[in-house]
């Protein structure tokens, strides 16, 4: 096997890998809305405790 032939699958795993790090990076953003939502959401509970 030449370098020719280890190329493409090469690029093929360093695509798949940015890809999976965007993903990856997208979820981490959706978990920090929620958790922002539930705090805003835990703050009103408690303002109507007090």
């Amino acid at each position: 096997m030449d370098r020719k032939e280890l190329k493409p699958i090469a690029n093929i795993r360093t695509q798949d890998e940015a890809i999976e790090v965007s993903e990856i990076a997208e979820q981490e953003m959706e978990i920090a809305e929620q958790l922002q939502k539930s705090r805003g959401r835990l703050s009103i509970k408690e303002e109507e405790w007090e």
